[in-house]
């Protein structure tokens, strides 16, 4: 939620590999990234843990749902071209030009007015606002008691 109390437009500039709570670029109005540029939900199946911190309410919702369960269940690997097609990147950029066409999209949204700016951020995100309000607990629960257990079973055999 601290993101999306961000009252300006947001860009997220990727230059590499996005594996661990990539769902935060999915908070950002505006995502640029490079060719090398690949997301993954990778640690939470890894430590044998429900992945239910958000990352299961924001690629569903942005890529599709079944689309969104596929990426997560099976940690796919995503490539920025592939990202692109599916919304979740807007531009993909040379790794040289990322910096410098953020800061020209920057310029171009500085330029607006204050309050239409701030308000057009509110105003774009309030749907995301309600999914992660809605679930978030619930989810991070899910993940909590996935990760107790996941502390029982090792302190049994250890």
């Amino acid at each position: 939620m601290n993101i999306l109390d961000i009252e300006v437009p947001l860009i997220a500039a990727l230059n590499g590999p996005v594996l661990l709570h990539s769902e935060y670029v999915l908070l950002a109005d505006i995502v640029l990234a490079t060719p090398e540029t690949v997301f993954q939900d990778k640690p939470h199946f890894d430590f044998g843990i429900v992945p239910g911190d958000g990352v299961n309410l924001l690629w569903p919702e942005v890529i599709g749902s079944v689309r969104g369960r596929h990426f997560i269940l099976t940690r796919q690997v995503l490539d920025a071209r592939t990202a692109r097609e599916w919304g979740a990147v807007n531009e993909i950029v040379p790794a040289e030009d990322l910096l410098a066409r953020a800061r020209e999209i920057a310029e171009g949204l500085a330029a607006l007015p204050p309050l239409t700016s701030r308000y057009t951020r509110i105003a774009l995100t309030q749907k995301l606002r309600r999914i992660v309000d809605e679930g978030a607990g619930y989810g991070l629960a899910l993940e909590g008691i996935s990760a107790a257990e996941v502390a029982r079973s090792m302190a049994a055999q250890g």
